[in-house]
């Protein structure tokens, strides 16, 4: 889609700061209605269960828009938690992208961490309630990430989430 519509920019200043909210006449209605043009980002990065060694990405749970993220963007990484031989949906709502939807996909079990992997791991709620304090705080934040992020080793990340 090349725009999306909006009811709720009417009577607000954004209008008068930002050009690329316009706003057009329903066509069935009348009503006038706030666009605004189609994200386009460059990359989309997500997080998903399975995929085939084809490159075919398997979502399954509540999936909220990496889909649609893939979809929208020019190129597309997708992390798994594992390569299988041959994906298998287990219910209507499984989603499957095919693999030229995707420019990459690796696999990095625990990938999805602190948030959950549906049929892998739960959310770390203590590690979101951490998070909320280290975020609020500038330099907290990058020493937070300078022990945690830039001086570690892949391995470091995947020995600290905890798997089933």
């Amino acid at each position: 889609m090349p725009c999306a519509l909006f009811r709720g920019y009417r009577g607000t200043d954004l209008p008068r700061v930002n050009p690329r909210i316009r706003f057009i006449a329903c066509p069935f209605t009348g009503e006038e209605l706030a666009c605004i043009p189609a994200l386009r980002p460059d990359v989309a990065i997500i997080h998903a269960q399975k995929a085939d060694r084809a490159g075919n990405v398997l979502l399954d749970g509540i999936i909220g828009v990496q889909k649609e993220a893939v979809l929208a963007a020019r190129r597309a990484i997708a992390t798994v938690e594992e390569i299988v031989d041959e994906l298998s949906p287990g219910h209507a709502n499984a989603v499957i992208l095919p693999g030229w939807t995707l420019s990459a996909v690796a696999a990095v079990p625990g990938g999805a961490h602190p948030s959950y992997a549906h049929g892998y791991y739960s959310r770390d709620n203590s590690f979101y309630m951490e998070w909320d304090e280290i975020s609020r705080d500038r330099d907290r934040f990058l020493a937070w990430m300078g022990e945690n992020v830039l001086a570690r080793a892949p391995e470091d990340f995947a020995a600290r989430v905890r798997l089933p």
